[in-house]
């Protein structure tokens, strides 16, 4: 009986945090505390997005004294019919990034 050789890749369900990694030197300095800083909170499309975010930014605002807490309009999945999601984006994305401290984006089902 002739055995047959396979491979198999195992995928960890565990995430890996880019702050958690020493090579992450890109990432924006993360303030020591959200007191006086406005918050943005950016929703996908999907339709537990804003509540989940919404239930976030009342908890910052009872742990923290926020300058402002702002909640955007839902990110919408647009056709794309050149280049990437992000690249269809890329302005309303600046544009909330220049308005605020701190953003926090949430997807949910």
């Amino acid at each position: 009986m002739a055995h047959e050789r396979f491979e198999m890749t195992m995928l960890s369900p565990l995430p890996e945090y880019l702050d958690e990694r020493i090579s992450a030197s890109g990432l924006a300095q993360r303030p020591a505390t959200l007191d006086g800083k406005i918050v943005g909170l950016l929703p996908n499309w999907r339709p537990s997005a804003i509540h989940i975010l919404k239930a976030v930014g009342a908890l910052l605002e009872r742990k923290f004294d926020l300058k402002a807490l702002v909640v955007e309009q839902p990110v919408r999945e647009l056709p794309i019919r050149t280049g990437k999601l992000l690249d269809t984006m890329r302005d309303t994305l600046d544009r909330f990034a220049s308005r605020v401290d701190v953003a926090i984006t949430a997807t949910g089902d």
